[in-house]
């Protein structure tokens, strides 16, 4: 990979098919004319090409032209997009932390889009109210009763200022009143009284809900981009994900652990992984592919990173790296057996109006138990209500037999920041070793009886390409 500053990353995945977006190797390349030579084309993540920033939408259509529209079901598979914004800047020595999360965000949010659309069911309630007050006497309010409950007796009193009465100076103790303390004591005390006018409303909530389960969802690609908004720079990871008859019948057969008749284009996992170590910084999440047999296989990227202190010991600054590394297989084995099968329940929920009113209001203020002063307010209220909440939980269990660690990794970003990486395999070949030691030690067992045992670099990757289309 050639090094260079993040900002030369930025158009590193355009591919050599789009008008004016040359390959490294030849500026007067010929375009390749089919998906799998596009796919095999596409110009490396670390590619020094001088192009405008690509956003997630560019992003996108520039993969719909090349291969299908993502949503639409065609050919066997269907392709899906996702993204999410990274809680953090570049140079916060959590960023490879938050990187993590925010591939997992998108992929969540890709399968419980894809589950909602799918299974889900949608219930809808509107509320029309409509209320015009035209009398004559419309802005009049009764008397405070103040004065009558007071000669009423407390109970009387204790319950009008328990519904209708805001304390001022004081918070009136209902107790003293029971005890024979007389209302007269009582400094000052507001009686509030409101009452609607107009009001032309309308109310309505959508609330959609899924449960379901989905298999063999896996990217096809990932991308780190920066996009520049009105509140500054936001770091974005994009997922380009697919769905096929190929991953779908593989991640069935890996959760019951038996051979698959899916086949494609061997490769060798020096082919498959990053030719050097900034290579691991532009990779995230999940890959499929197939082995030198050309039987269907595994890759999880897991990474995060290390806040290291200067204060720390050797020892202490070692071990953290050795948890961050440990928690980066984690989370590359647990995007395998996502792949496997994952129970989606989502939930969505609007809640959408518009408000139109008139209010009145008068306060009645009585000081020592007499009326001393009134106020009135009108009010014209013109409001428009939105609320959006979303929920939901991804579960997922399932075996480790099959799985083994190909590569761990540290390196540092353009911005000093320590990352550090685990990447992972599913292969039939480990699933083979696993199996051959587990029986031999079952073998043993039985024959031993009843024996004992500074300034920021822009952020902008993308991940390398390793698919034809008839890998899917």
């Amino acid at each position: 990979m050639v090094k260079k500053p993040l900002l030369g990353l930025i158009a590193g995945c355009l591919f050599a098919a789009h008008p004016g977006h040359a390959q490294t190797t030849s500026a007067t390349q010929v375009p390749p004319s089919t998906p799998e030579a596009m796919v095999d084309a596409a110009t490396p993540a670390a590619a020094a090409i001088d192009e405008p920033v690509l956003s997630f939408e560019d992003w996108v259509a520039e993969f719909e032209t090349q291969f299908q529209p993502v949503g639409v079901a065609a050919g066997g598979r269907s392709f899906f997009s996702g993204q999410a914004a990274v809680k953090g800047g570049p140079l916060d020595a959590n960023f490879g932390r938050q990187l993590a999360m925010a591939y997992e965000q998108a992929m969540f949010d890709m399968r419980a889009d894809f589950v909602m659309q799918t299974y889900g069911r949608l219930q809808t309630e509107a509320v029309r109210s409509l209320y015009d007050d035209s009398s004559s006497n419309r802005d009049d309010f009764p008397e405070a009763e103040l004065d009558s409950a007071a000669q009423a007796g407390g109970n009387r009193l204790t319950a009008l200022l328990d519904k209708a009465l805001t304390l001022v100076d004081k918070k009136l103790d209902s107790e003293l009143i029971e005890q024979g303390v007389p209302a007269e004591d009582l400094q000052r005390i507001s009686v509030e009284q409101k009452k609607t006018l107009y009001k032309d409303n309308l109310h309505k909530s959508i609330t959609k809900r899924a449960v379901h389960s989905m298999q063999g969802l896996v990217p096809v690609q990932t991308r780190i981009f920066t996009q520049d908004g009105p509140n500054g720079k936001a770091v974005v990871v994009g997922v380009i994900a697919v769905r096929s008859e190929k991953t779908l019948q593989f991640a069935r057969d890996i959760s019951r652990k038996q051979p698959s008749l899916v086949t494609g284009t061997p490769r060798t996992l020096a082919e498959l992984l990053p030719p050097d170590a900034e290579g691991y910084l532009d990779e995230i999440g999940l890959r499929f592919a197939y082995d030198e047999q050309g039987r269907p296989m595994l890759l999880a990227y897991g990474r995060t990173s290390v806040a290291v202190s200067p204060d720390w010991s050797a020892s202490r600054a070692f071990q953290a790296k050795q948890n961050a590394t440990q928690q980066a297989q984690a989370l590359a084995e647990s995007s395998i057996v996502e792949f496997m099968n994952t129970n989606i329940q989502a939930e969505q929920s609007d809640e959408l109006g518009t408000v139109e009113e008139e209010q009145l209001a008068r306060i009645t203020h009585f000081d020592s138990g007499k009326k001393a002063d009134v106020e009135d307010t009108r009010r014209q209220v013109s409001e428009a209500i939105s609320i959006f909440t979303k929920s939901g939980k991804a579960t997922a269990q399932g075996d480790l037999r099959g799985i083994s660690v190909v590569k761990r990794w540290e390196q540092k970003d353009e911005n000093g920041v320590m990352h550090v990486g685990s990447v992972v395999a599913w292969t039939y070949g480990q699933l083979d070793n696993a199996n051959a030691m587990d029986a031999q030690g079952r073998k043993k067992a039985a024959s031993a009886g009843g024996n004992t045992a500074g300034t920021v670099t822009d952020q902008s990757r993308a991940s390398r390409r390793v698919n034809d289309s008839s890998d899917f």
